[in-house]
């Protein structure tokens, strides 16, 4: 996230991001993505009252591009499905391939703020 980070804000700042990180992640809703027993990604998945904000999706740079992703995000949606939820996230204005990505998978931006799309994927409850 460094490249999108530092064009979004013009500066990268270590320990602000680290101190950020671990601010924000909750292990408890936290899942590593795993290829051949290696830990290649993570993804951090909120309820959000009837919702679930798909926080954060990393998956190493010489993993992605593999389809790792799209799996993950599918199921993350069957599993919202399967519990009558929507799931929504956010992405950076600065990441356009991630926002291609989900848009590819059927999320529609729904709102913008300075720095991030936020998008939903909606289907009939």
């Amino acid at each position: 996230m460094r490249v999108h980070i530092t064009a979004t804000r013009g500066f990268w700042d270590q320990p602000k991001e680290r101190d950020q990180f671990y601010e924000q992640l909750h292990l408890e809703h936290t899942r590593i993505i795993e290829r051949s027993s290696a830990p290649v990604g993570f993804f951090m998945i909120t309820p959000r009252g009837d919702d679930i904000e798909l926080h954060t999706l990393c998956i190493a740079p010489e993993y992605q591009r593999q389809g790792m992703g799209t799996l993950v995000i599918r199921q993350i949606v069957t599993d919202a499905q399967e519990h009558g939820r929507e799931v929504f996230l956010s992405v950076l204005k600065s990441n356009a391939m991630a926002r291609v990505f989900y848009e590819r998978l059927g999320f529609m931006v729904i709102a913008e703020a300075t720095h991030h799309y936020q998008m939903r994927l909606s289907y009939e409850r």
